[in-house]
This record gives structure tokens, C-alpha cells and sequence, in this order.
């Protein structure tokens, strides 16, 4: 079983960031007092790391669950009891705090709070779960019933992967988390736990342009019209087999709200199902490396 608790920080820098130090020093002395610096202007760094899920992360991975399945037919606390109970699988995503600050309330707020969440759960072990039931009910919808075959076959393990995080945190937060992942389930199914997939399911997110004009057409037909939630999830979509996509506008997806003006370039929110196979895997991380390079 791996030492979740040692999986390794990721540093998120919001800007390049490029010059060093001494330039940072210099350039804070001829600013004079922070307060001259605009509130979209400051430079921040904010440091991740992947621990395992535990039960205080409840409610913070429930959240996530929602903004991907928003209000679909699905019981998402037993979704996210499954993900904590196994614990020894996949990883939460939260700020690092110094020790110094730990006294700080609002620190202590941002330590305990859930920015993503990497994990499986295996549908065939589970079938006789309900909140499992529900999910295979609701791809098998989304998907005009593409998956009745998988799902039957009894020699078929299918995963369900979770990539959720929040929207503002860059894609390459992803690789750790997902490479952790998959060597956590290789230790898993050596141990003789029910991660033996063949397949996997991801149901990515992702928002069209409703865009009518030829410019538009142009951009469909190349496939850049589409903006992806998780910029990570585009390779994997272009490596597996994409078995259905439904537009979820009529749902609260709070990624798309806000007030259109008539040019403004209105987006579709929508989710697409991604299948690949278990033997896929090496090629999938492969793949989001080079993208995100």
C-alpha cells in the first residue's frame, strides 16, 4: 500500500515568475507599500499537495462531485463515501500552509479545504451499490445505451475516474495526481484489491460555442470552438473512445453563469464520455505531458 501522505507538493505559480529574487526585492522597494499594488496585480504562489481522503474531506469532495454531475439523478454522498473509504486510492488536492501561520483561522480554513479530488471507483465491484446503480443508469442514458454490452460482460472491471478541481487551478496539477494514481492502482491490484480494470470511464467537461456565424463553422470544423474545464482532459478525449455529449445548459453550472451582451461569444456547457482501455493508460499520461509542455 503507498504512503499517501507523503505524495508530493505542487506548486502553483499564477504568474511567469521569471526573474529572481534580488529583481523581486528591488522591484518591491520601488513600489514602496504594498498597498500600491492593485488586487488583480499581486504575484501569488500557492502550494498544493495530494494527501488521501479522509472523513473530514466530505463535504469538500461532495462539492466537486457536484459541479460534474450537477443534477443528475445521482447519490453523491455514497459516491464520496466509496472515494474515503478507499483511502489507500487516489487523492484529495489542498493548500499548504506554513507552521508558522497554523494559529491563523483563515489558514487553517484554507488547509482543510479540498481544491480537487483524483480517484477510481471500480463500477463492476460495486454494482450492487446504489449510488453505483444510479451512475450506470445515468451513463447508460448519456451514452444511448453504448455501454450495455461493457457493463454485461462479466470479465469487464470498469473504473470511473474523478478528475475534479477548482476552475482557476492549471492542468498541470493534473500529472502528479494522475500518475499517482495509476501507480497506486497497480500497487492496489498486487495486493489483490478489486483494481484489475480493463476499462475506464471519464466524463469530462467542457463548453461549446453556440455560434452560428461562418467564422464559427470554421472553428468547428478544426475543433478549436471548444473550451475545456480540465485543459488535460482534450488528450485523453482524442486517445479514447468518446461514446456521447449532452449539452448540460438547462442545469446551474455555476462555470458558465454571468450576464451575455449580444457579441459576446456565448458557450454551451456540455459533458462528454471518454472510454479507454486499462492498457491505455501509459499512453494517456504520456499524452497530457506532452500537451501541457
Amino acid at each position: 500500500m503507498a504512503n499517501l501522505n507523503q505524495k508530493r507538493p505542487i506548486e502553483d505559480d499564477s504568474s511567469s515568475n521569471s526573474s529572481g529574487e534580488e529583481e523581486d526585492d528591488s522591484q518591491d522597494e520601488e513600489l514602496g507599500e504594498e498597498e500600491q499594488l492593485g488586487e488583480n496585480d499581486r504575484e501569488i504562489q500557492v502550494e498544493f499537495a495530494g494527501q488521501s481522503p479522509i472523513a473530514e474531506d466530505f463535504h469538500g469532495i461532495k462539492n466537486l462531485l457536484h459541479q460534474l454531475f450537477l443534477k443528475a439523478h445521482v447519490n453523491l454522498s455514497g459516491l464520496t463515501e466509496l472515494i474515503i473509504q478507499q483511502s489507500y486510492i487516489g487523492s484529495i488536492l489542498q493548500q499548504c500552509i506554513d507552521n508558522d501561520d497554523s494559529d491563523d483561522e483563515e489558514d487553517g480554513n484554507a488547509e482543510d479545504e479540498v481544491f480537487g479530488v483524483t480517484s477510481v471507483i471500480n463500477l463492476s465491484h460495486h454494482k450492487d451499490v446504489e449510488c453505483v446503480k444510479e451512475v450506470k443508469q445515468y451513463l447508460l442514458e448519456k451514452t444511448q445505451q453504448k455501454l450495455v454490452e461493457l457493463f454485461n460482460n462479466p470479465s469487464n472491471h470498469i473504473g470511473l475516474l474523478f478528475n475534479e478541481r477548482f476552475i482557476n487551478i492549471p492542468p498541470q496539477v493534473s500529472v502528479p495526481l494522475l500518475e499517482n494514481l495509476c501507480k497506486e492502482i497497480g500497487e492496489a491490484k498486487e495486493a489483490g484489491k478489486p483494481f484489475d480494470f480493463t476499462h475506464f470511464i471519464l466524463i469530462c467537461k467542457l463548453h461549446e460555442s453556440t455560434r452560428k456565424d461562418q467564422e464559427s463553422k470554421k472553428k468547428k470544423a478544426k475543433g478549436s470552438n471548444i473550451l475545456w474545464v480540465n485543459a488535460e482532459e482534450e488528450p485523453i478525449s482524442e486517445i479514447g473512445e468518446v461514446l456521447g455529449e449532452y449539452s448540460v445548459r438547462n442545469e446551474s453550472d455555476s462555470a458558465v453563469s454571468g450576464t451575455w451582451d449580444e457579441d459576446d461569444e456565448q458557450l454551451d456547457p456540455k459533458r462528454r464520455i471518454v472510454l479507454i482501455s486499462a492498457a491505455q493508460l501509459p499512453e494517456m499520461l504520456t499524452k497530457i505531458k506532452e500537451f501541457l509542455q
